[in-house]
C-alpha cells in the first residue's frame, strides 16, 4: 500500500510539472555550458505585432518533431557560436509580412505548400529562439544599429528547412 501511494504521489508531481508550458523541459550542453530549453515564445504578443509576425497554436502535427528540432538547435548554435542564456522553442502556425521570395529556393522545393503560397500565411513551423545573447553589463550606444539580445529562425515544420529569421535588440525594461 506505501509502494502504491508513493508511486500515486510520484506520478502527481510528473504529471504537475508537464503541465507547465513555459517550465524549463531539459538543458542542452553546448561549449561545456548547459542551456535552458523554454517551451514558450521568448517575445510577447506587441513586440511581435510590430514585427509584423503573428503565431497561433495548431492542432496540425509537425513532420519534425521536437528531437529532430533540438538537432537544428544544436547545429545553429555550433555555426553561429552563440551563447545565449535561454532557448525556447515554440511550435505553431505563423502568418508573416515576409515575401514568399525571401524563402530560399530549396525550402520551397522542399514544401511544396510553400511553391504555391504567395505570402507566408499559416505555414506550420518551429520557432527557435536564443535569448539573452548580450552581456549583462551591455550599454547600447544608440549610434547605429543595435545587436540583437533576441534572434529567431524560422523552421518550416514539414520539412524542417530555414525559412527566414528575425530578432530585436535588448528590450526596454518595464517601469
Amino acid at each position: 500500500m506505501r509502494k502504491l501511494a508513493i508511486s500515486l504521489m510520484i506520478l502527481f508531481v510528473l504529471c504537475g510539472c508537464s503541465s507547465k508550458t513555459n517550465s524549463v523541459t531539459a538543458n542542452l550542453e553546448i561549449n561545456n555550458s548547459l542551456i535552458p530549453i523554454f517551451h514558450t515564445s521568448a517575445y510577447d504578443e506587441k513586440t511581435l505585432d510590430g514585427l509584423g509576425i503573428k503565431l497561433s497554436s495548431t492542432n496540425i502535427a509537425p513532420g519534425i518533431r521536437e528531437l529532430e528540432v533540438r538537432k537544428i538547435t544544436e547545429d545553429l548554435l555550433r555555426k553561429t557560436a552563440a551563447q545565449p542564456k535561454g532557448i525556447y522553442l515554440e511550435y505553431g502556425l505563423i502568418m508573416a509580412n515576409v515575401g514568399i521570395g525571401a524563402i530560399s529556393a530549396e525550402a520551397k522545393n522542399a514544401n511544396p505548400v510553400l511553391k504555391n503560397k504567395k505570402s507566408i500565411l499559416d505555414v506550420p513551423v518551429w520557432v527557435i529562439t536564443f535569448k539573452g545573447l548580450l552581456p549583462d553589463d551591455f550599454v547600447p550606444d544608440h549610434r547605429g544599429k543595435e545587436p540583437l539580445d533576441i534572434s529567431s529562425t524560422v523552421i518550416d515544420a514539414i520539412t524542417g528547412e530555414v525559412l527566414f529569421g528575425f530578432g530585436i535588440g535588448r528590450m526596454e525594461e518595464k517601469k
